[in-house]
């Protein structure tokens, strides 16, 4: 792999083909979109068949995201009065 994934970019940034291709290691946009799903990495597919997706998505992936759940605690309104 000669490719090296870009240094600087930003969350939003859309991932170039030649670092989607460095960082899934395939060239085939079907076998891409299948590393990324196993990844549990969100992204699109363009009408090329080509997957998309942003920085935000490959660094911090919505499978490895936490999600705040209702712990039970509310205020206690009556205290107001």
């Amino acid at each position: 792999m000669s490719q090296s994934v870009s240094a600087v970019h930003g969350d939003n940034d859309i991932i170039s083909d030649a670092d989607i291709f460095a960082l899934t290691g395939y060239k085939i946009p079907s076998k891409q979109c299948e590393s990324l799903r196993e990844a549990g990495i969100f992204f699109i597919i363009r009408r090329d068949g080509r997957p998309r997706t942003t920085w935000r998505h490959f660094n911090d992936p919505l499978s490895q995201r936490k999600v705040k759940t209702d712990d039970g605690c509310q205020p206690n309104f009556g205290a107001l009065d």
